[in-house]
C-alpha cells in the first residue's frame, strides 16, 4: 500500500492530468483497433508467413505502448512521487512465506490458464508429437512398430517409414509429459517444474547477489512475467530445458563455492552435469548457449588455481557425458546413427548453419532483431521492458551481472546459426531460457536505478517503486488482455475440428481427416495413442486403398470423415460406409 514520504507533499495536477490524457488516447486507439488482436489465424497468407514476422496488430500496439503508455506511467510514477506516494517494501517480511506464496500463486495461475484458457489445446505440432512420445514410453517402448496401414497415419513431425513409428525428438521432455499422464494430467509434471523455476531462479539469486529483497524481487518478476505463464501454459519443451538449466546453474554455483575438502562439492558437480546433460538431450542449441560462459568460468578458475576446480570440473563432465551417451544411444535406436538425431532423420534438410533453408548472416540479424522485439514486450508486459537493464551496463558489475550477460550472449549467438525465429503466439519460444539471466539482472536493475534515483534526484526514492507498480496495473489491464483474447481465440480456431466431433457425441469412433489443418502453427492432426486404446482414433484421409484398409481393420469402429466446408468456412462431421466411405443416409 503506498505511503506518505518524509517530504512535504505537492500534488502535480499538471503531470496527473497529462497522464489522463494520454491514458484516454490510449484505450480510444485500443477500441479503435479491435483491441490490437489478429482477425484471422492462417498465418500463410499474402502478407508472407506469420513466423518471420511481427504482425501489423502487434506492430501498432507496442507502437502506441511506447509513444503513449510508457510516457503516461512516467508521468504518473512522478506525480505520485511528488504527492508523497510511495509503494515501500516491507521491512518485516516472512520470506519463506512469500516465497511459498507466489509459487502458489504461479501454480494457481497456470493450471487456470492450461484448463480454462487453452482448455489443453496444443499450439504447434511439437506438442502433439510429445504426447505421441509420451504414450510410446508409457506402453515401456521407445520406438513403436509400424502403424496397421502406414499411408493413413503420416503426421506432421511423426517418423513412419515402415520401419517403426515414433516421433522425431528426444525423449527427455515426453518423459516428464508421460509421468505427467501417469499421475493423472500430462500437465502435472511441467507446470511443477515450471514453479520449481522459479524457485530455482530466487536462490540462484541470492547466491549471486546475498540479497533476500533483490531475490524476492527476482521472483516476483518471474511471477507476473506474461512470457512465462503463455509458455508454461504449453506441453513445450522449453519448461523443460528451463528447469534443468536453472537446476545447472544453481548446482554449478553451488559446487564452486564449496571447498576442495568438502566431498560434496564433487557430488554436486556430478548433479550439475546430469541437469546439464539433460537439457541438450531436450534443447541441444539452447544448452549449447546457456553453458558458454560457465565454461569460460571454469577455464579462469582453472587458470588461478582454485582449489578442486579440476576434480569438481571432471565430476560435472561425467555426468553431462552420462546423459548424453543416454541420447547417442537413443539416437542409434531411431536413425541407426548415435550421431544423427530424429529431427535429421526426419527431415535431412534440418540442419544448423548458413545455407539451410536459404539460411543467411543478415536473416539471421533479422530473427535475432524479431525475436528481440517480441521478448521486450511479452517479458513482463508493456510498458515495463527488459530496456532497463542497460542501467546494469553503466553500474559496477559483479560475477553474477557477467555470467547472466554471458548467457544472453551465448543463446542469441547460437540462435543465429538456426533458420528460424520460431513459433510466436506465446512469445520468442526460443528465447524462453533466457527468462533465466532476464529475471536476474532485471531486479538488479531495479535495484540500481532505485539507489540512482535516490541519491540524484528529490523525491527519487518512490520513482522506481510506483514505476514497477504502476507499470504491473497498466500491464494487467492493457498488455494481459490482448494475450489472453489472442491465445483464446487462436486455440477456438485450432480446436474447432476436435469440438465437431465432440458435439456429435461419437463414441468408439474413427476419424478420417480429409482437409489440412489452417490455424496457427498446428498443420497436422491428434496423434493416436500407438496401441489404439483410445474413443477416437484420428487419421489421415489418405489414398482409396488405405482408406478402406483401415476401416476395414478397425471393423468395430464407426468410421467417419472429418471435412471443412470451404463455402462455409466451417468444419462438418459425416458417418460413413466402412465399404465404400460414401455418407450414410441421416437417420
Amino acid at each position: 500500500m503506498p505511503s506518505s514520504t518524509d517530504r512535504t507533499p505537492k500534488i502535480s495536477w499538471d503531470l496527473i492530468i497529462a497522464a489522463a490524457i494520454l491514458l484516454g488516447v490510449y484505450f480510444v486507439l485500443v477500441w479503435a483497433h479491435d483491441g490490437f488482436g489478429l482477425a484471422d489465424f492462417n498465418y500463410f497468407s499474402s502478407s508472407g508467413p506469420y513466423m518471420l514476422n511481427i504482425p501489423t496488430p502487434f506492430v501498432r500496439s507496442q507502437f502506441w505502448k511506447i509513444l503513449i503508455l510508457l510516457p503516461a506511467t512516467v508521468l504518473a510514477s512522478v506525480a505520485m512521487s511528488r504527492s508523497g506516494l510511495r509503494f515501500r517494501f516491507p521491512m518485516a517480511l516472512n520470506y519463506r512465506l512469500a516465497v511459498g506464496s507466489l509459487m502458489l500463486i504461479a501454480a494457481t495461475v497456470l493450471v487456470f490458464s492450461t484448463q480454462y484458457l487453452l482448455h489443453e489445446t496444443e499450439v504447434t505440432d511439437d506438442e502433439n508429437t510429445f504426447d505421441f512420445q509420451a504414450h510410446t514410453l508409457l506402453l515401456g517402448r521407445v520406438v513403436n512398430p509400424p502403424p496397421p496401414v502406414v499411408e493413413s497415419f503420416h503426421n506432421v513431425f511423426i517418423i513412419n517409414d515402415g520401419k517403426q513409428w515414433v516421433g522425431k525428438y528426444t525423449l527427455g521432455h515426453p518423459l516428464i509429459i508421460a509421468i505427467g499422464m501417469a499421475l493423472g494430467n500430462r500437465y502435472c509434471l511441467t507446470i511443477t517444474l515450471s514453479v520449481l523455476t522459479l524457485l530455482l531462479v530466487y536462490l540462484i539469486s541470492l547466491k549471486i547477489y546475498g540479497d533476500r529483497k533483490v531475490a524476492l524481487l527476482t521472483l516476483c518478476l518471474g511471477a507476473i512475467s506474461p512470457f512465462f505463464y503463455l509458455v508454461s501454459s504449453s506441453r513445450l519443451s522449453h519448461t523443460t530445458t528451463a528447469f534443468f538449466l536453472a537446476l545447472f546453474m544453481y548446482l554449478f554455483l553451488q559446487s564452486r563455492s564449496m571447498s576442495e575438502k568438502k566431498h560434496g562439492g564433487t557430488f554436486i558437480a556430478f548433479l550439475a552435469g546430469l541437469a546439464l546433460g539433460y537439457a541438450f538431450n531436450v534443447r541441444s542449441l539452447t544448452a549449447l548457449g546457456f553453458v558458454a560462459p560457465f565454461c569460460v568460468v571454469a577455464v579462469i578458475d582453472v587458470r588461478q588455481q582454485k582449489p578442486g576446480t579440476l576434480l569438481r570440473g571432471l565430476f560435472l563432465t561425467a555426468g553431462f557425458a552420462l546423459v548424453v551417451g543416454i541420447t547417442l544411444w537413443y539416437n542409434a535406436i531411431v536413425t541407426g546413427n548415435a550421431l544423427t538425431f530424429p529431427f535429421h532423420y526426419y527431415n535431412s534438410a534440418e540442419e544448423l548453419g548458413f545455407g539451410a533453408f536459404g539460411h543467411t548472416f543478415l536473416a539471421s540479424v533479422r530473427n535475432l532483431g524479431v525475436s528481440i522485439g517480441r521478448l521486450n514486450g511479452v517479458f513482463l508486459g508493456f510498458p515495463l521492458s527488459f530496456l532497463f537493464l542497460f542501467a546494469v551496463l553503466f553500474d559496477r558489475k559483479g560475477f553474477g551481472d557477467y555470467v547472466s550477460f554471458g548467457i544472453l550472449g551465448g543463446i542469441a549467438v547460437a540462435y543465429l546459426f538456426y533458420y528460424s525465429p520460431g513459433v510466436s503466439d506465446l512469445g520468442p519460444v526460443y528465447y524462453y531460457e533466457t527468462m533465466i539471466p532476464l529475471l536476474l539482472l532485471s531486479a538488479r536493475a531495479v535495484v540500481s536505478l532505485h539507489r540512482l534515483f535516490t541519491d540524484h534526484f528529490s523525491h527519487g526514492n518512490a520513482l522506481v517503486p510506483n514505476f514497477l507498480v504502476l507499470s504491473g496495473i497498466l500491464a494487467l489491464v492493457t498488455y494481459v488482455p490482448e494475450q489472453i483474447s489472442h491465445v483464446h481465440r487462436l486455440t477456438d480456431q485450432i480446436r474447432e475440428p476436435y469440438e465437431v466431433v465432440r458435439s456429435a457425441n461419437v463414441q468408439h469412433g474413427l476419424v478420417l481427416i480429409k482437409s489440412r489443418m489452417d490455424k496457427g502453427w498446428v498443420f497436422g492432426y491428434r496423434n493416436p495413442s500407438p496401441d489404439f486404446t483410445e474413443n477416437i482414433i484420428y487419421a489421415r484421409y489418405a489414398d482409396t486403398a488405405s482408406n478402406l484398409a483401415l476401416t476395414g481393420y478397425f471393423r468395430d469402429r464407426m468410421p467417419y470423415i472429418l471435412d471443412r466446408d470451404s463455402s462455409k468456412a466451417r468444419w462438418r462431421l459425416v458417418a460413413v460406409d466402412r465399404a465404400t466411405l460414401q455418407p450414410l443416409p441421416l437417420q
